[in-house]
């Protein structure tokens, strides 16, 4: 399983996914999110499910991306999509025989140079996409369910670029508290529009302990300043 997350601020996207691999009984650390940029386009990539079928859509991906022929980001989701669909004819039937699923779900976001502004897309499994809407302006996939109370709270339409960032991190604090198959280290990916330039950063654990306690704090002390709304008789 995995965690990764797109949020769409009112002046750029963020994007955060941690980096724990799952392979047999073996336990490894690899980047989840991959990052392009031109110039003319800067975008970023990330995904959940089979890491093997990870590898060969991405490379794929990239042995067939026309730089002037994606001029907006849903022509990339497109063409991501298009290379998805390849895959699944190709693997689908032996995946299927060694009971595998097909089950790799794609993030992108980003800005080509004729979107008006950043935007982020969720790829499904059949290659088909949706993009984010202002209304609900994020997308999660791997292990979604711990972070989706903090997510349908905090985020709204005019989310600012440095919020989205702590409401990202706060889904995945609720998430690896909660999930054996999530971890740390986790990575951003960080893109304010019209730069065409993304800022990466990696977080431990250790890094970020001061900011995880404090919040745990916060949780506690907001309890229990909550009025008494139940009337116990000693």
């Amino acid at each position: 399983m995995t965690f990764c997350i797109g949020i769409k601020s009112k002046t750029g996207v963020v994007a955060l996914a941690d980096s724990r691999i799952s392979s047999g009984l073996g336990v490894s650390t690899s980047k989840k999110i991959t990052t392009y940029q031109n110039g003319k386009f800067s975008f970023f990539i990330m995904s959940s499910g089979l890491r093997s079928i990870r590898d060969k859509v991405v490379h794929i991906f990239e042995d067939t991306y026309l730089d002037d022929a994606h001029d907006k980001m849903y022509k990339v989701a497109d063409h991501l999509g298009s290379v998805i669909k390849r895959v699944r004819n190709e693997d689908l039937k032996s995946l299927k025989q060694s009971n595998f699923l097909f089950d790799t779900h794609f993030i992108i976001g980003g800005q080509c140079e004729h979107d008006k502004v950043s935007t982020l897309f969720l790829v499904f499994p059949e290659g088909n996409w949706v993009e984010v809407s202002d209304e609900s302006p994020y997308t999660i996939i791997g292990n979604v369910g711990f972070g989706k109370p903090i997510l349908r709270r905090l985020l709204h339409e005019r989310i600012s670029f440095d919020m989205a960032i702590k409401i990202a991190y706060l889904a995945f604090d609720a998430t690896v508290k909660n999930a054996s198959d999530v971890d740390y280290p986790i990575d951003f990916a960080l893109y304010k529009n019209n730069t065409y330039t993304f800022q990466e950063f990696r977080k431990t654990e250790f890094d970020m302990k001061q900011t995880a306690d404090l919040w745990n704090t916060m949780l506690v002390d907001s309890a229990q300043q909550l009025p008494n709304f139940l009337h116990v008789e000693d």
